[in-house]
């Protein structure tokens, strides 16, 4: 099976008839136009995307190759596997939001990491087994762990550093915000002040919690971006309805079976 593009993933059959011990000299096997599925009863999993049949020669014998297009049914996995993705995946990226002094910071990332761990194992119980494809959703999912993993390094990192100098000054001051205050303060105040005259000391725990808000919006806007890629890359394989066809119950022509009159004797 092709799973490259599961959940939304197509997989094709083809079923080949032909004549054992027969030639093209004494038996012409043909298929006739149309399928009949009026038996046909529809399935939980696939649906019918359509059915050709094509007529050749092989071996010196009739072959006729009818072939059904099956498209999987992908709202039990949307709701089962996609949905509960993206919701961990948008709280992974709700951990730089966490104030860093509230102690439940480290807590939060490392639960989410876990939590993409066991949700691992049940994907890769769902996914039929291939090695010779990958899916796009489990590279999905590979970058969402890494994320995930760069959210648990940067949320202990952080919690070192504002362990050790957290309130210390902190000479990087690009996303320090200005504030514009022009009132006539001591000299001995103003001394205590930010480089820029801005009033309280720029520490590492500020340094950090601007950082924060700007993590935010830098990993809310890759997820949006990677899930935009995923899924484009997923739902453009999938059948329109346009290129479903029309069950034929009733076919008005039976197949062609042409027995030579040395055979019929």
């Amino acid at each position: 099976m092709s799973i490259q593009y599961f959940p939304f993933d197509e997989q094709k059959c083809t079923l080949t008839y032909y004549a054992a011990d027969e030639t093209t000299a004494t038996l012409e096997l043909d298929h006739y136009q149309g399928l009949d599925l009026s038996e046909y009863t529809e399935n939980p999993t696939w649906t019918i995307v359509s059915a050709t049949r094509k007529r050749y020669v092989k071996n010196n014998n009739w072959h006729v190759d009818v072939e059904f297009r099956f498209l999987r049914r992908a709202n039990f996995a949307t709701f089962t596997l996609v949905t509960p993705l993206m919701a961990l995946a948008f709280l992974n990226v709700c951990v730089f939001l966490v104030p860093i002094n509230s102690g439940e910071k480290g807590g939060f990332s490392i639960t989410i990491f876990l939590s993409y761990g066991i949700f691992f194992t049940i994907i890769s119980d769902s996914l039929p087994q291939n090695s010779l494809q990958i899916s796009f959703f489990v590279l999905f999912i590979v970058v969402l762990l890494c994320l995930s993993v760069v959210s648990v390094f940067y949320t202990v990192l952080q919690a070192k550093i504002v362990g050790a100098v957290g309130q210390k000054q902190c000479p990087i001051t690009c996303f320090r915000r200005k504030t514009g205050n022009n009132r006539v303060v001591p000299i001995d105040q103003n001394l205590e002040n930010g480089p820029d005259g801005d009033e309280g000391s720029y520490t590492w725990e500020d340094f950090l919690g601007q950082l924060d808000t700007y993590l935010f919006v830098s990993s809310l806007f890759i997820l949006i971006l990677t899930t935009g890629i995923f899924f484009a890359l997923l739902v453009r394989h999938m059948a329109t309805p346009d290129e479903r066809f029309d069950i034929d119950p009733e076919p008005t022509t039976r197949p062609t079976f042409t027995v030579t009159a040395a055979q019929a004797k």
